[in-house]
């Protein structure tokens, strides 16, 4: 029976009685997902429902989410078909609207429920396709670990690990080394202590666990990983087990790490040759300045008009001839010009910029600047000296 049999009212309703039942009413993240995707489907967007709007939109996770590092969207959806299981087999279930989610995708099917009066409802082999269903669920979710080269893994309440999927395959430590708590000898010495507190803290609240550590792979090497883990609980609310994910983030983590070292190269060099990064937001107007910017223009930040009354008038002509069209994207700013400091002095500047879009859109006018002022007393000085010779 299709949704508009069923009926719109009615569907809301058993969401509404669903969330109500003790197995979704203790799980925020599951009622989260199952209101989101039913809500979402019955509003005509249920072919677009995806990891990451469900991830973003429904579980709180930042707009940053990435589906091959982060399984939470698999492991949740796998926790709530298992508590609907749960919740319609229950002969005592007094719903008259089944909501599932159909293995393969994350779009709600609704069928009514209409058990024959006085009779129970059909067993033996209305149940074999569920059997099968199970068993290409598992066979799909392994596949999907495989190919996001994540490790599946499932631990007792107290966290002892029970059983893994892959991580025999990474550490070369077969699955009765691993097993217990053994898993935390494959940690760096120097991440093992603080995994090891925060795992146990997240199974005493039963707080998700969220963690970055290196893991000893066979031949020697540590490489980041990204461990996730939730809890599975009990219809009556207790935690049965924790199921969870260890994804490698090795070349994230050094690419970042690559970049941040790049910075603090081009940091000190700008520092050591006496530069000033500055950027100008072509929409407000507004300029920020890098720290050097106090010794060299008396100020970091502020409206760019400020920061053009500092340079001498008969300049500011040569320099707005540059600016205005490079704050336009029509060409690369640069000038040389004259400004008075704080304390009087005159001093030559020589600034180049170009306009640059920013990750969110945005347009800069980003650019160096730096003190010349020698450079043109030295010629000054030249010049005169060949005119007295």
């Amino acid at each position: 029976m299709d949704r508009e049999a069923i009926g719109t009212e009615n569907i809301h309703a058993a969401l509404d009685a669903l969330l109500n039942l003790p197995p979704l009413r203790k799980s925020p993240q599951l009622s989260a997902f199952l209101a989101y995707v039913v809500r979402e489907s019955l509003a005509g967007r249920g072919s677009l429902l995806k990891s990451y709007t469900i991830a973003t939109d429904a579980l709180g996770r930042s707009t940053s989410f990435d589906p091959a590092t982060d399984a939470i969207v698999r492991v949740e959806a796998r926790r709530l078909r298992q508590v609907l299981q749960q919740i319609y087999a229950d002969p005592a279930c007094p719903l008259e609207v089944r909501i599932d989610l159909p293995l393969g995708r994350y779009e709600p099917s609704f069928r009514q429920i209409l058990p024959a009066a006085g009779s129970p409802a059909p067993a033996g082999p209305a149940t074999s396709p569920a059997v099968g269903g199970a068993h290409e669920s598992e066979q799909r979710y392994r596949a999907l670990v495989e190919a996001s080269a994540a490790v599946e893994w499932r631990s007792s309440p107290d966290g002892q690990l029970i059983q893994t999927f892959g991580l025999s395959a990474r550490t070369g430590l077969c699955d009765t080394e691993l097993q217990g708590f053994g898993w935390l000898s494959t940690l760096h010495p120097a991440d093992r202590a603080g995994v090891e507190a925060l795992w146990r803290a997240c199974c005493q609240s039963g707080t998700p666990l969220d963690a970055t550590y290196r893991l000893r792979h066979r031949n020697g090497q540590y490489r980041w990983m990204l461990g996730r883990a939730v809890p599975l609980e009990s219809t009556e609310g207790a935690i049965r087990e924790w199921v969870g994910t260890m994804a490698d983030i090795d070349e994230q983590v050094r690419a970042a790490e690559a970049l941040r070292t790049s910075e603090e190269r081009l940091r000190l060099a700008v520092a050591a040759a006496e530069m000033m990064t500055w950027d100008v937001d072509p929409a407000t107007r507004e300029v920020t300045c890098s720290e050097f910017g106090e010794n060299l223009m008396g100020q970091t930040s502020g409206p760019l008009d400020e920061f053009l009354a500092m340079v001498l008038p008969e300049d500011l002509p040569a320099v707005l001839a540059s600016l205005e069209p490079a704050l336009r994207g029509e060409g690369t700013y640069d000038a040389q010009y004259r400004i008075a400091d704080s304390e009087g002095h005159v001093r030559w500047i020589s600034a180049r910029g170009s306009l640059v879009t920013a990750p969110d859109g945005r347009a800069r006018l980003i650019g160096v600047a730096c003190d010349v002022s020698s450079r043109y007393v030295n010629a000054r000085r030249a010049g005169e000296q060949r005119m007295s010779a």
